[in-house]
C-alpha cells in the first residue's frame, strides 16, 4: 500500500490541476460569449450606421419631391432601392434580435427600420397622388409626403439614438473588461 507522503501530494497536485483546467474552460467560454456578444453588438451599430445613412440621403431625394424641385416618378427608384435595402437590414435585425445580449435592442432597431418603411410607403403614396393627371388629390398628396417626410425624419432619429446607444453600450462593456 502506497505511503501517505507519495498519495498527499498526488491527490493535490490532480485537485490543483483540476481547478485549473476548469479555470482555463471558463475563460474560454466566458471569452468566447464576450467575443460573441461584442460581435453582435458592433453588427448592430453597424446595421444602424447603415440605416441612418440610407435614410439620409432619402430625405434629400423626398424633400426635393416635397418642394416639387422632382416629380415623384423621379424619385420611385430611389424609394424602390431604400424599401429593398431596409427589409434587408430588417431581416438582419430579427436575425440578431433571436438571441444574445443584443436581443432587445435588435428588436427595437427592426421596429424604427420598420418605421421609416411605412414612411417611405406614406410618401410613395402621397407621390402617386401627386401624379395623378386629374390633379383631384392633390392636397391630400402633398400631405401624405410631407407626413412621410417627417416620419422619415423621426424614424432617422430613433436609429440614430438607438446607435448611439449600441456605441456606449458597447464602449462601456469593453472597458469594463479591460480593451
Amino acid at each position: 500500500m502506497p505511503e501517505a507522503r507519495v498519495v498527499l501530494p498526488l491527490v493535490i497536485f490532480f485537485i490543483m490541476g483540476a481547478a485549473v483546467l476548469w479555470l482555463l474552460w471558463r475563460v474560454v467560454v466566458a471569452g468566447g460569449r464576450a467575443r460573441r456578444e461584442t460581435a453582435s453588438g458592433v453588427a448592430a451599430a453597424e446595421m444602424a450606421r447603415r440605416s441612418e445613412t440610407l435614410l439620409g440621403e432619402l430625405l434629400v431625394v423626398v424633400d426635393e419631391m416635397r418642394r416639387r424641385k422632382i416629380a415623384p416618378q423621379d424619385a420611385e427608384p430611389e424609394m424602390a432601392a431604400a424599401q429593398d435595402a431596409l427589409r434587408r437590414y430588417i431581416q438582419d435585425a430579427m436575425a440578431l434580435s433571436r438571441s444574445g445580449a443584443w436581443a432587445t435592442t435588435a428588436a427595437a432597431l427592426a421596429a424604427d427600420m420598420e418605421r421609416a418603411q411605412r414612411a417611405i410607403d406614406l410618401v410613395a403614396h402621397g407621390g402617386e397622388l401627386l401624379a395623378d393627371v386629374s390633379g383631384v388629390d392633390w392636397g391630400e398628396g402633398e400631405t401624405s409626403v410631407k407626413r412621410g417626410y417627417l416620419n422619415l425624419v423621426h424614424a432617422r432619429e430613433a436609429i440614430r439614438e438607438r446607435r448611439e446607444t449600441i456605441v456606449q453600450v458597447s464602449q462601456a462593456g469593453r472597458s469594463s473588461w479591460g480593451g
